[in-house]
C-alpha cells in the first residue's frame, strides 16, 4: 500500500504535458544565449499548432533566416514526455543538444550536437559516474520510438529501424565491452531523433556490463 501511495504521490507532483513542453522551451532559449550568446524565442506557431518555432532575436545583419521551424512530431512528444517524467539529466542534456543544432544555422563556427561518425568507426566515451542502465530499460526506451527494435546477441546489442522492405541498422553497443560503440549515418541523418536517442545509447554504453542485466 505504501508502494502504490508513493508512486500516486510522485505522479501528483509531476508537472502536466503542457508545462514540461514549457520547460523544453525555456531551457532552449537559455542554453542558446549560455553557449552561443544568441537570444531566441521558442513558442508554437499560432498558425499551425503542430510546429514550433525557434526565432533568433538578435540583430544580426549576416543572418538569412531569422525562425526555424521544427515539426512536433511523435519523437517531439516523446521527448517532452520525458521531461515530464523528471528524467534525471534529460532537459538539460536534450536542450544543450538542442541548442547546438539550431545555433549551427547562425554559427558556422558552432559545432553539431553529435560529430559524423562513419559507420566502420567506433565511438569511445569517457566513464562517468552514471548509475548506469539496464539492458531492459534500454530496450523500452528504445522501442518507445516507432519502428525502433532491439537486438541483443553475445556480441552486441544493435538498435535497428523496422521498414517496409529492411530492418535497418541504427546503433551496436558492445556487448563485451564498456564504452563501445557505433553511430550509423543511418541514424545521424535523423535531425531531430539523434539528439533524444544518442544520449540514451552512450548512456547505456558507459554502463559497467555487470550492471546492464
Amino acid at each position: 500500500m505504501k508502494k502504490k501511495q508513493l508512486e500516486k504521490l510522485k505522479k501528483q507532483f509531476r508537472p502536466s504535458f503542457e508545462v514540461a513542453r514549457k520547460m523544453l522551451f525555456e531551457s532552449l532559449e537559455k542554453k542558446t544565449v549560455e553557449k552561443y550568446n544568441l537570444t531566441t524565442n521558442v513558442y508554437i506557431k499560432p498558425e499551425n499548432k503542430q510546429e514550433m518555432a525557434i526565432e533568433l532575436i538578435n540583430d544580426d545583419a549576416t543572418v538569412n533566416n531569422y525562425v526555424i521551424t521544427v515539426p512536433l512530431d511523435e519523437n517531439f512528444n516523446i521527448a517532452v514526455k520525458r521531461v515530464q517524467s523528471q528524467e534525471k539529466g534529460f532537459l538539460d542534456r536534450f536542450s544543450s543538444n538542442l541548442a547546438d543544432e539550431v545555433a549551427s544555422y547562425w554559427t558556422p563556427s558552432a559545432p553539431v550536437a553529435s560529430e559524423a561518425v562513419s559507420e566502420e568507426s567506433v565511438a569511445e566515451a569517457e566513464p562517468t559516474t552514471t548509475e548506469g542502465m539496464t539492458i531492459a530499460t534500454f530496450k523500452e526506451q528504445m522501442e518507445a520510438f516507432p519502428k525502433f527494435k532491439v537486438e541483443h546477441t553475445e556480441e552486441d546489442i544493435r538498435v535497428v529501424e523496422q521498414t517496409a522492405k529492411e530492418n535497418r541498422l541504427l546503433a551496436t553497443i558492445s556487448a563485451t565491452e564498456e564504452n563501445q560503440f557505433v553511430i550509423e549515418s543511418a541514424l545521424e541523418r535523423k535531425y531531430k531523433l539523434k539528439l533524444d536517442v544518442i544520449p540514451v545509447i552512450e548512456a547505456f554504453a558507459q554502463t559497467p556490463l555487470a550492471h546492464r542485466s
